[in-house]
């Protein structure tokens, strides 16, 4: 396979997917140790977790507040809302029903980073349009297929172990969830650009054949 010198968009994009690469690997090793101390009943007695994680599921406010520009103010009503709640010393329990499905989504996230990372290599080094990098994109839409379907478990089991049992004066929590529509179509993008990739290579026989 012939190389050619990559451009510096190419050469931009590669040094920046190395250092979230690494990054990303230091924030996994936190991570990991963070999920085996809770698993291991680290953080009790004196030793407490004050847990914050994102809610899947919207709840109705009816604020009222004011749009307040230069020189108008508009009145507007917050009806619907996403938000984090927190855990004041996290009982055991809690703390590992939102770990365990931590470490999946870590996993997923790595792999998809260190496959990205080696196409993005090879696309450095001028080789693109070959079999393996047409597999890694397929492998990356599949993963991210897989963590969108990961996701929604994730939320459905939060809202029908947690969401439906909190109890916040006024505040009541409605059905709705987020779609995370954007991983799918990140998916549908990635797996037809692997198609492109494979017309490409073909291209590229033919044309070396025809030398």
């Amino acid at each position: 396979m012939e190389k050619t010198k990559s451009p510096l968009s190419i050469r931009l994009i590669f040094i920046l997917n190395e250092i979230i690469f690494w990054l990303f690997s230091m924030v996994t090793v936190i991570a990991l140790v963070l999920v085996l101390l809770i698993l291991v009943n680290f953080f009790e007695g004196e030793r407490q977790l004050d847990l914050q994680v994102r809610l899947p599921v919207a709840f109705s406010t009816n604020l009222d507040g004011m749009l307040i520009q230069e020189n108008s103010s508009t009145a507007v009503q917050l009806l619907e809302a996403y938000g984090d709640i927190k855990f004041p010393e996290t009982p055991s329990i809690i703390a590992k029903l939102f770990m365990i499905p931590l470490v999946f989504v870590i996993g997923i996230m790595y792999f998809m980073l260190f496959i990205f990372r080696k196409f993005i290599w090879s696309v450095n080094r001028g080789v693109i349009f070959e079999s393996k990098n047409i597999k890694r994109l397929r492998m990356l839409a599949l993963s991210l297929l897989a963590f969108w379907f990961l996701w929604h478990i994730y939320d459905f089991v939060v809202k029908i172990t947690i969401a439906r049992n909190l109890h916040f004066g006024t505040i009541e929590f409605t059905n709705n969830t987020q779609s995370h529509v954007i991983l799918l179509i990140f998916a549908l993008v990635l797996w037809v650009l692997s198609h492109i990739f494979l017309k490409g290579l073909k291209l590229e026989e033919e044309s070396t054949l025809t030398i």
